[in-house]
């Protein structure tokens, strides 16, 4: 293991997570250079590459929250969370994706957005190479999330406290009601997947039921809501099967 090379790259990440957002892309290109001449590096990025579906886990992380805002939904696995950002960080370099309109798009509500994308993307995707190699992890600062989880912590035991005092017969048609906010959900993935695609007939289609399927769930209508499933099946969006058949599993279709 050649650890000069091994320090050049992380010297490289550290100089692209302390960077002015002027300088970000030269920056990146540099780390993805070292990256891509160290064999060790490469062979652990590619071991995670191997069990990654990129279609597949773009279409679920990068996704449009319930008041339409894009959001990064990271993986949590190691292993994806490393081919996931690779990925990202290798199409901004090839520009198949915009550095710039990525930033606005998934973090321009964040007060630092360059900064927030740092923090959830690449440091993470930095100390996880560094952990395989030894070297010692950066801090993230995720306050806010923190502040967050806490929230949601006692938001979840106002909501254990409720539960019980369902009777079953309500608690059944949650659970009904979950299926449709799962298919909503995907809906809104398929449709923020298909927009980096090209503009073919199938996915026009798969677009437009999406949509209906967003604005009709909303009426627990399972007529409605299964029609619209048969209908999304006959698009064959192929760049989005995979979220295409998770809606159709739910729906037993």
């Amino acid at each position: 293991m050649d650890q000069n090379k091994l320090k050049d790259f992380f010297d490289a990440c550290d100089d692209f997570i302390n960077c002015k957002f002027l300088v970000a892309e030269y920056k990146l290109q540099r780390m993805l250079q070292i990256l891509a001449s160290n064999e060790e590096l490469c062979s652990l990025v590619g071991e995670c590459l191997e069990q990654f579906n990129r279609d597949r886990e773009f279409a679920k992380a990068f996704i449009q929250d319930g008041h339409g805002e894009y959001i990064c939904d990271m993986p949590t696995e190691e292993y994806k969370i490393i081919a996931f950002v690779f990925c990202t960080l290798v199409d901004m370099d090839n520009k198949k994706i915009d550095l710039i309109d990525f930033i606005k798009r998934f973090y321009g509500r964040e007060e630092n957005p360059f900064k927030a994308f740092i923090n959830q993307m690449v440091i993470p995707f930095r100390n996880l190479l560094a952990e395989a190699f030894g070297y010692p992890k950066l801090p993230v600062e995720n306050k806010e999330q923190q502040s967050g989880s806490e929230t949601n912590e006692n938001e979840d035991e106002y909501e254990d406290d409720d539960y019980d005092e369902r009777d079953d017969g309500e608690s059944e048609d949650d659970d009904h009601s979950d299926d449709f906010m799962r298919v909503q959900k995907i809906a809104v993935q398929i449709i923020s997947e298909l927009q980096y695609y090209n503009n073919s007939q199938n996915n026009v289609d798969a677009i437009t039921v999406c949509k209906a399927l967003i604005k009709t769930t909303d009426l627990r209508d399972s007529e409605i809501t299964y029609s619209l499933g048969l209908a999304l099946k006959a698009c064959k969006a192929k760049q989005v099967k995979f979220l295409v058949k998770e809606i159709l599993d739910i729906l037993n279709i």
